[in-house]
């Protein structure tokens, strides 16, 4: 028996919705886009038009309780609200990073749905990537690791925004919009604390930013056991030590607004004999994955080789793995519970830096 489509629900409209979300769930045969929601009317008949979609809203409320709606993927600013109205509906979803803004906010949540059964999984693409899986397949066979090196410095956006046409609203009120973020940076600034809450724009960035590398270092080695060191290079880039299991080292760099004509990330380990890196391509180009260096002995010689990922968008893996684990209980390879995990590295990262009583500019 045809299994009866996935209904989803869009909250949220913006750029990483329009340039992947919609056109993926679109392509694959199990899913329908049954509904979009977005503060902007703009926006949501303009999409509504083009994808044929009935179910148009401006609070988000309105799309959760439409019985179309069979699942809610979350691409807007502030996720921790709108996750928790999720789990109240008792409806699967998919958040794009970060699960919230802090620690304190995620906890919960993630109790509320084991509570109801509900499958959430964090929008971690890069974890499906077919580069980064082959990856850190090689990274578990080195022996004795010696030292792990995250990097990413980006590059630049707009090259690869151009490659797409975009729909943006103008009826939004841009004073509502500074209301909403002004009450997610007083929670912030609260969890961070008195004396770290001047670190505010850079712990957002390590969030919107660095907290694919948190996800892509723990999907390889797993949880940190510690922050030996951290420090604030500009708000806009950061610099770590951190610790991992039988003492391994880990440099933890990130920094936005590098102006590269290239995309700069990715995740290295070394050992007694071989190197293993991982470099991932730019997140707006579809079907590229990252590939793998691989360095090693060969006979009295070194030997490099460059194995590609297989062509493909870790978009749609991240869309069929959820389809996965809807229809066949997959365990979410992104689960909520990592999600927490790579929050309070975060917070323990901005921790690490000395007090901060005044906003870093």
């Amino acid at each position: 028996m045809t299994k009866r489509k996935i209904g989803v629900g869009v909250v949220g409209c913006g750029e990483i919705a329009q340039l992947m979300h919609l056109p993926i769930i679109k392509e694959l045969p199990e899913l329908e886009i049954a509904a979009l929601c977005d503060l902007s009317r703009q926006v949501v008949d303009s999409l509504g038009d083009a994808y044929g979609v009935a179910g148009r809203y401006t609070d988000h409320r309105d799309l959760i309780n439409d019985p179309a709606v069979d699942v809610v993927v979350i691409c807007t600013y502030d996720h921790g609200p709108i996750i928790e109205d999720v789990i109240a509906a008792g409806k699967h979803f998919t958040v794009e990073k970060p699960l919230a803004f802090t620690a304190e906010e995620a906890a919960p949540l993630i109790e509320k749905a084991k509570a109801r059964g509900i499958i959430g999984l964090v929008g971690y693409m890069k974890l499906y990537d077919p580069g980064y899986v082959l990856g850190i397949e090689r990274m578990a066979s080195i022996e004795a690791l010696k030292q792990i090196h995250v990097h990413n410095f980006a590059g630049r956006f707009d090259r690869y925004q151009g490659l797409y046409t975009q729909v943006r609203g103008t009826d939004v009120d841009p004073a509502s919009l500074a209301a909403g973020r002004e009450a997610a940076d007083a929670r912030i600034e609260a969890s961070l604390g008195a004396d770290h809450a001047g670190y505010k724009n850079l712990y957002l960035m390590l969030l919107m930013l660095g907290s694919h590398n948190l996800a892509v270092l723990r999907g390889a080695f797993g949880v940190a056991e510690s922050v030996e060191y951290a420090k604030a290079i500009d708000p806009n880039h950061i610099f770590a030590l951190l610790n991992f299991a039988n003492g391994v080292p880990c440099v933890f760099e990130v920094s936005f607004g590098a102006q590269y004509e290239w995309w700069d990330e990715w995740i290295a380990a070394y050992g007694k004999h071989d190197e293993v890196r991982v470099d991932f391509q730019n997140p707006y180009v579809r079907n590229t994955a990252a590939t793998v260096t691989i360095r090693e002995p060969r006979g009295n010689g070194p030997s490099e080789v460059v194995v590609p990922g297989k062509p493909d968008t870790a978009f749609r893996q991240q869309w069929l793995h959820f389809i996965d684990c809807l229809h066949n209980g997959a365990a979410p390879r992104t689960s909520l519970e990592g999600g927490l995990e790579d929050l309070k590295l975060a917070q323990a990262i901005i921790r690490a830096l000395p007090p901060s009583p005044k906003e870093v500019k």
